[in-house]
């Protein structure tokens, strides 16, 4: 007979997941050039109860041409509006979930970043000097033809000839990089590098850039329908998402603050887990920067391998969580779907021994409207260190599962997703991970 393995758990039986710390978060936006900044825009506000937002950078003085159609014309005016548009959606927004900013808190944080204009840098420098020991995520959008520098780049330039070496290497290290690359000499030529740089715009590869894979990724998943679920019925945040862009449905940046979102599956400090913005590793080829991660992984999924598997897996539970907030815009609680509660018996961070038997109780899963619940356990073998044969999980799609822990020659970890869904409309998806190391 195999050995039971049992826990001591320092957490009360079917605990939820431990809180994780909220985020500080600064987004540099052009908006006014390539219309997908504002489709990534209205996502974001809709998931801004979700951090403490600490700024909205508008970095465009003149919006482009035939490419733009906003009626108003400048990067600054273009955000103002959608803030807005979400103070007038917020008396109901609150009614879900009362973390959610006030207009007024946001419309205080946006600022202009253009060449004439320094409340970009301010800003920033406000936000990282503050007597708070959260680090800074810091997420730019794009800084393309007609938009002024990264007012992080200015702000990094500004730091590093007033401070000096020292300072400018503390002032860094209080940031984190889900972001494009618009920062000159400071991303991978000025140490020290960041601690911290996901880059969910690159690489490209068969000529596909990551950023523009969030399309075709994610535009339909689930029967998503943009003029149903977002543009029409929904309030007037939505009826802001444009649909002129090269892409249907580009979001380009979106990833960004995808990486940020806590859905219970993704830790912000652990790029190779996997997120809802899809799985990163290591760019090895730039030594310079050992903090710097970017879209190289694959996964393999339903038969196939690619990079694409690490976002598709996810694609249908994130554009369904993006249809329920915009319902939020315009229902009240008890018509809404809001998402389950899982919650698991024990530690999040596991050992055992080759043998031993590793049981897993979530019975104490709940569903704030009542909604039925369906389980599936995931065993995801790429963020982990063993390479052996996969690994069968008993009674995978119930709440309660087991697996046996494989025979290793050296410690090994495996990560096993807890997927529970409910049955509303849309149905919405959380998870846990538990990540177990296995020493022979």
């Amino acid at each position: 007979m195999l050995p039971l393995l049992v826990f001591v758990c320092p957490l009360a039986a079917g605990a939820e997941a431990p809180k994780a710390e909220r985020l500080r978060v600064i987004i540099e936006t052009d908006a006014g050039g390539d219309p997908d900044d504002e489709q990534s825009l209205v996502r974001f506000l809709l998931y801004c109860d979700e951090w403490d937002v600490e700024g909205i950078i508008a970095t465009r003085a003149t919006a482009r041409e035939r490419e733009n159609l906003n009626p108003q014309r400048t990067g600054l005016g273009i955000v103002r509006a959608m803030l807005d548009a979400y103070g007038q959606c917020h008396p109901n927004l609150v009614r879900h979930d009362p973390r959610f900013p006030t207009k007024q808190y946001l419309w205080q944080r946006t600022v202009s970043g253009y060449p004439d204009s320094d409340e970009g840098v301010r800003l920033i420098l406000a936000a990282v000097d503050a007597d708070d020991p959260r680090p800074v995520w810091f997420c730019n959008w794009g800084t393309d033809d007609g938009s002024a520098d990264s007012s992080l780049k200015r702000a990094m330039d500004l730091v590093r000839r007033e401070r000096g070496e020292e300072g400018y290497a503390r002032f860094k290290d209080r940031l984190r990089l889900s972001s494009a690359d618009a920062f000159g000499d400071h991303t991978t030529k000025l140490a020290p590098p960041w601690k911290l740089w996901v880059d969910t715009f690159r690489p490209e590869v068969d000529r596909r850039r990551w950023y523009h894979r969030f399309s075709a990724l994610t535009a339909t998943a689930g029967g998503f329908d943009v003029e149903r679920h977002v543009r029409t019925g929904h309030g007037p945040l939505g009826a802001l998402y444009p649909l002129n862009t090269t892409h249907p449905q580009k979001e380009g940046d979106t990833m960004s603050f995808l990486y940020l979102v806590p859905t219970g599956m993704n830790d912000v400090n652990e790029p190779t887990w996997g997120s809802w913005a899809g799985r990163y590793g290591l760019r090895d080829a730039e030594p310079r920067a050992p903090g710097y991660y970017w879209a190289n992984a694959t996964d393999t999924w339903n038969g196939t391998t690619s990079r694409e598997n690490t976002l598709t897996r996810w694609a249908v539970h994130l554009q369904n969580d993006f249809r329920a907030r915009l319902d939020w815009c315009v229902k009240d609680f008890a018509h809404a779907n809001h998402p389950p509660a899982p919650a698991l018996a024990g530690v999040d961070r596991r050992e055992a021994k080759p043998g031993d038997v590793v049981r897993f109780d979530a019975t104490a899963s709940r569903d704030p409207d009542g909604n039925a619940l369906s389980y599936e356990w995931v065993y995801y073998p790429e963020p982990g260190t063993y390479r052996g044969d996969p690994v069968p999980i008993t009674n995978a799609r119930t709440a309660s599962a087991s697996f046996t822990a494989p025979r290793v020659d050296s410690p090994q970890t495996l990560h096993l997703i807890y997927v529970v869904t409910d049955d509303g409309d849309p149905p919405l998806t959380r998870f846990r991970r538990v990540v177990i190391t296995v020493r022979p």
